[in-house]
């Protein structure tokens, strides 16, 4: 099994056409049917149906089609880490949320500047996913709040700042004229939280002490663009972190009375002292630093 097979079998499942996968692929129709052809034999059996009308996916294409991806996915991320670790001027950053990139740009610009040919790569998804993605050495670093579970197997974790949650409402919303808002102020309106799965299935309401609101709906959603997508289809004011909220002129950001305050930092593997990871750890300090909030570098990233 190579990577020119899979890459043919799903590009011909996505088209169900074996002509326009050749397209794709810049290959000769026979070639993609020769490289489909040596997978089922691999595999044992049929891929496709093929009609003079229609081609459509057997169920063992069904079943493989999802690990096919995987694969490929995994063998293009190998050898972009490869290369980056050859090079020594990249990194591999995991994160979660699309508005944390406004507090990772400056730093990667600093980076930038300062490393001749540096390169990044950002891979958006769940933190718990990031972390173990981590583990494994396919990340280098990981943007997220800090969870003590996650602390095991050879991974830390840098403090940048603490963070709490904060309330967004359309600004056509009643409490939009308030600069901070609680429990008392929202009773009987619906609401939209926003955590991560990981942290729904630890119980985070109960862990930082959220009171749902009695007799009103709760929407429970990952990211910020699915908390503000929610708020303007009007299914109540939302709970966000703040480091995710972005002001725009639909929306307004209110303070959350009696906020939990979490720490939000780098995920790193322990006793990494070469290459670029302790230099974007100490400019991320410098750069999201607020006063009394930032913890220094561990020992070991120190120059």
């Amino acid at each position: 099994m190579n990577t020119t097979q899979l890459e043919c079998f799903v590009q011909v499942a996505q088209n169900l056409s074996f002509r326009r996968a050749a397209e794709e692929l810049h290959l000769s129709q026979p070639t993609v049917s020769k490289q489909v052809a040596s997978l089922e034999d691999e595999l044992g059996g049929p891929l496709f149906i093929r009609t003079t009308r229609e081609v459509a996916l057997t169920a063992l294409g069904e079943s493989f089609l999802r690990d096919a991806r995987e694969i490929l996915r995994l063998t293009y991320a190998a050898g972009e880490r490869a290369r980056r670790n050859a090079s020594g001027t990249g990194l591999a950053i995991g994160y979660s949320d699309t508005n944390e990139l406004m507090r990772l740009e400056p730093v990667l610009d600093r980076m930038r500047r300062e490393h001749e040919g540096f390169h990044v790569m950002l891979n958006q998804g769940p933190r718990d996913a990031n972390v173990t993605m981590l583990m494994r050495e396919q990340l280098d670093v990981v943007m997220g709040f800090e969870t003590e579970a996650l602390k095991a197997g050879g991974i830390g974790f840098t403090s940048l700042l603490e963070d709490g949650l904060s309330c967004v409402v359309r600004v056509d919303s009643p409490l939009a004229e308030l600069g901070e808002v609680g429990p008392g102020d929202v009773e009987g309106l619906d609401q939209v939280l926003c955590v991560s799965p990981g942290l729904r299935r630890r119980g985070y309401r109960a862990q930082a002490s959220i009171p749902a609101p009695a007799g009103s709906r709760v929407t429970q959603c990952t990211t910020s663009s699915e908390a503000y997508c929610l708020v303007d289809a009007g299914f109540g004011y939302a709970l966000v972190p703040t480091l995710y909220t972005m002001p725009d002129p639909f929306h307004t950001i209110l303070r959350w009375r009696g906020s939990p305050v979490v720490r939000y930092g780098i995920y790193h593997r322990v006793g990494v002292r070469d290459g670029l990871v302790p230099r974007f750890a100490a400019i991320a300090c410098e750069t999201y630093g607020i006063p009394g909030y930032a913890r220094p570098l561990p020992e070991s990233w120190r120059p």
